[in-house]
């Protein structure tokens, strides 16, 4: 039998995904072409300002500053979109909470891999433009885990920001001045070294971004006690948000 659950319940989320997917281009004139236009502009967007409007490009080290932003964004608007639209998923799904039998913690995970979705064409776009350079792409391998490990560490959030959102309905609100303030504390526009290199050492965001970077532009991988640092932030965050959302999980139909 929970063979039998399991598979449903995997089933389930398949086909949430799928139409989570499907109904953001639902009315849409350009369909589905917005998958690739939505991160394809906010790229260019900032490659315009910190290339061409800004007379100094910031420090990246030994990378070409462009294919130092680009490599950081992506996985960037892919983390911030996800959390952001999985914060009020409970809220917005309320019949399929109530629903006894229904595993509510799915609707977590539904935006979550629908951002990254549009994360990896972007990614894969930008793949191209790399070949297209001759960039040196031996360590590309490294992507499944850096995904993979982005996943985790959204979905945790996720679970903890889409509880407390059900009790304190400002959490949105908040959320999108602090993903402003992670943008500019992460190693995204700059590499982050220098007087508030300390800040960016205990950023979770540093070394996730470290692993995007060294599978796309062949940089070295993050330090072992970064990584290290990295996989126990993510299996606290995980284990952490769904215990957190289980234990409050009988409460929140009441709410909503």
């Amino acid at each position: 039998m929970s063979t039998v659950g399991n598979a449903g319940s995997i089933h389930l989320l398949v086909e949430l995904i799928k139409r989570d997917f499907r109904s953001r281009f639902t009315g849409s004139a350009l369909g589905i072409s917005w998958a690739i236009l939505q991160p394809l502009s906010f790229v260019v967007l900032y490659w315009f300002v910190f290339t061409r409007m800004i007379p100094r490009s910031p420090d990246a080290g030994s990378v070409e500053y462009p294919l130092f932003l680009i490599s950081g964004l992506l996985p960037w608007l892919g983390i911030s979109e996800g959390i952001s639209r999985a914060t009020p998923a409970i809220v917005e799904n309320g019949p399929m909470v109530r629903r006894l039998t229904f595993k509510s913690e799915i609707l977590i995970i539904v935006p979550i891999a629908s951002a990254i979705i549009f994360e990896l064409i972007g990614i894969l776009l930008f793949i191209g433009y790399l070949v297209f350079l001759g960039q040196d792409l031996r360590s590309l391998w490294v992507l499944p885990f850096a995904i993979g490990l982005q996943f985790l560490l959204q979905t945790g959030i996720g679970w903890f920001l889409a509880t407390i959102h059900v009790f304190f309905r400002d959490v949105t609100q908040i959320l999108g001045f602090v993903l402003t303030i992670g943008l500019y504390l992460s190693p995204i526009l700059y590499s982050g070294q220098g007087r508030y290199a300390i800040i960016f050492a205990w950023n979770p965001m540093t070394p996730l971004l470290g692993l995007f970077r060294s599978a796309m532009l062949a940089t070295p991988l993050p330090g072992a006690g970064s990584f290290v640092y990295l996989l126990t932030v993510t299996a606290v965050l995980w284990f952490g948000g769904l215990t957190f959302f289980k234990r409050a999980q009988p409460t929140l139909a009441d709410l909503i």
